[in-house]
């Protein structure tokens, strides 16, 4: 998906990165949490890492991935490009 470019992620980027990967790991039937690794990248730069999405977002999960997204979003501090 295309972020808001940014230098920033956690800690500062190389460079400018615009886009952002989220792969979600799999998991049992029944997880008490999920791990999703994500990916920011950009000309010349990139940064990976893992996020553990809680209990309380994989209850409110159901169908809709927008909830994981949003969740991935808010931890790196991001905002999707409109």
């Amino acid at each position: 998906m295309q972020i808001v470019p940014t230098n920033f992620v956690q800690l500062p980027l190389d460079g400018t990165a615009d886009t952002l990967e989220i792969i979600v790991q799999p998991f049992p039937l029944y997880p008490t949490s999920i791990n999703v690794f994500w990916k920011v990248s950009g000309i010349n730069t990139s940064k990976e890492g893992i996020i553990v999405i809680p209990q309380s977002i994989v209850d409110s999960w159901g169908t809709d991935d927008s909830v994981v997204k949003n969740y991935v979003l808010q931890e790196l501090n991001l905002t999707e490009a409109i």
